[in-house]
């Protein structure tokens, strides 16, 4: 069973909340737990696009950490104008992460 994770939402949230709720016609808790994992997800794509750029890490290490393919981790760097630095032993590591 999962552990149960509350919070103390802001009237804004709890209106914003009701009138998604109201427009999807579904329950709370579903409406917050794909919010959640939607944020989270868009956070961890942030902070390893970050490093990336930051070239604290590689190509793989960065679609590692925003737990997406090397594929979808190319798409998001191009999409966002940040430039591929790849060295050669990057690209041989990144093929073979690819192939996993």
């Amino acid at each position: 069973m999962h552990p149960i994770i509350s919070i103390r939402p802001t009237d804004e949230l709890v209106k914003k909340l009701e009138k998604l709720g109201r427009l999807e016609q579904k329950e709370r808790s579903a409406l917050l737990r794909r919010i959640l994992m939607t944020g989270l997800e868009e956070e961890l794509k942030k902070h390893a696009l970050a490093l990336y750029r930051e070239r604290k890490v590689s190509l793989a290490k960065a679609a590692e950490l925003a737990d997406i393919s090397v594929r979808e981790m190319m798409d998001l760097i191009k999409e966002k104008g940040l430039s591929l630095h790849i060295t050669t032993d990057e690209l041989r590591e990144d093929f073979e992460a690819a192939l996993r």
